[in-house]
Formats: structure tokens, C-alpha cells, sequence
């Protein structure tokens, strides 16, 4: 797989039914849990509150769906003691909808606001701003300016995670949505999804040209991979790519 294959993905048509997309939503979630990746996103937004004395953090999680795993890490939070105000952002009102349903089962409270992520500059104020599992949705001018957009909405950190391209990792994806949801969408889109993705050396990239903090990269167990910044000092802005 050397090169990205980026094609159109069913949950992104705004003429999906809206069953359809709560289906896709929740089996979506299901991918997640069995990853582990909330508990591996968790551990690391956690080590951004050891700046913050009053135990609060504010967080942006951008693209954000059914935010199963943003509005996880909040429940966690409560159980350790410390506070997450969670603002969820995307594009379609049936994920907000999905939102509010998963953030009342969870017995929670969280913002969501519809808005469109590409389509110019995003809510400011936080303390960390998160993105997971969209970038490879997106050409690379745009995950460039996506990325600078998320850095000019927090002084502090940004935290993201997305597939990374591979044949082992389409094979595992391929199976993983075949066992664990029924929905005829996610099987299609998963598979697009990883023909689409980032290897770690693209994204990386991409990353050191746009973003004005230095940052980390690690590979997680299955088929992603995680970018933190590593301080949340800014140095001088970075041109917009052409």
C-alpha cells in the first residue's frame, strides 16, 4: 500500500438515512472499545492536567461522531477525582444527537456543537483540543490547515489519533468490523478508511510543517497511531500551505 487511496465514505454523504448513520455510529463505538484506544488517549490527557492546579481541563474534541470515547474519558476524570469540560464539535446534527444520548447514559454532562471543522476557524479558549479518526478523510492541504486551526484554539495541547495505512492493519480492520457490528456501512468505510490513512512518516510531515510546538509520535496497538505535543509554547506562526 504505498500510496493514499482517498475515496468518499458512505457516512460522509449528507444523504444518508438518519438509521443508517446511528447504526454506523454505534458500531463505530464498538471498533473503539475493543481497541482500547480511550484508555490509551486517557493516560495521555491526563498528563496534560499536571499543569493545571485547580484540576480542570477544558477540551475540544473535533469531528467528534457519536464521541464515545471523548465523553468516556470524562466519566474517568469524575472517578479520579480531578474535572473535563467536554466540548464536542461535528458536523451532522445526528452525531450531536448521538452525542447527548451517549453523555445522559453515562450520566454526564458535555457541549455539543454542529459545526464544520474545514469551513474556517474553531471555538477558542481550551485546554487541550483532540481529534481522533478523522484526518484520513481529509487531502493534505487539509490536514494542514485543520491542524494549524486546532492549534491557534488552545494555549496548551493537542492530542490526536488515526489509522495508519498497512495491509496487516486493512486485514485487521476487516475483520474487526465484520465481528463486531452489523452495519453494512461501517464494513464498507472501514476498509476505505485504512486505504485512505496516513502512514506515521506522512502524517509526521505534514505535522512538522503545520504546527508551531514541538510533538510526539508513537504507534498503538491496533492499527493507529497517536500524536501529542510535548509543550504547549508556541513559536512563530507557520505560513498556510498553498
Amino acid at each position: 500500500m504505498k500510496q493514499r487511496d482517498l475515496q468518499p465514505e458512505i457516512m460522509d454523504d449528507p444523504k444518508l438515512p438518519v438509521h443508517d448513520h446511528q447504526q454506523a455510529l454505534r458500531g463505530l463505538a464498538r471498533l473503539n472499545r475493543a481497541s482500547g484506544i480511550e484508555s490509551s488517549m486517557f493516560r495521555m490527557i491526563r498528563r496534560f492536567l499536571r499543569e493545571r492546579p485547580d484540576r480542570r481541563l477544558r477540551v475540544l474534541d473535533v469531528a467528534s461522531g457519536s464521541g464515545d470515547v471523548p465523553i468516556a474519558w470524562v466519566r474517568r476524570a469524575r472517578r479520579e477525582g480531578w474535572r473535563l469540560d467536554l466540548t464536542l464539535a461535528d458536523n451532522r446534527q445526528t452525531a450531536c444527537d448521538e452525542q447527548q444520548r451517549r453523555a445522559a447514559l453515562g450520566d454526564v454532562s458535555v457541549q455539543s456543537i454542529q459545526l464544520d471543522c474545514l469551513a474556517g476557524s474553531l471555538p477558542t479558549g481550551f485546554d487541550v483540543v483532540t481529534c481522533s479518526l478523522f484526518f484520513h478523510h481529509l487531502t493534505n492541504s487539509q490536514v494542514f490547515q485543520l491542524l494549524q486551526n486546532m492549534q491557534a484554539s488552545t494555549s496548551g495541547g493537542l492530542l490526536l489519533c488515526d489509522l495508519e495505512r498497512s495491509r496487516l492493519n486493512m486485514e485487521l480492520v476487516r475483520i474487526a468490523s465484520r465481528c463486531l457490528t452489523r452495519s453494512p456501512v461501517v464494513h464498507h468505510d472501514a476498509i476505505t478508511s485504512v486505504r485512505a490513512a496516513f502512514t506515521m512518516n506522512e502524517f509526521r510531515e505534514i505535522a512538522s510543517s503545520a504546527l508551531a510546538r514541538p510533538f510526539e509520535m508513537k504507534r498503538v496497538f491496533p492499527c493507529r497511531f497517536v500524536l501529542a505535543t510535548t509543550e504547549a509554547t508556541s513559536k512563530s506562526p507557520v505560513p498556510a500551505i498553498a
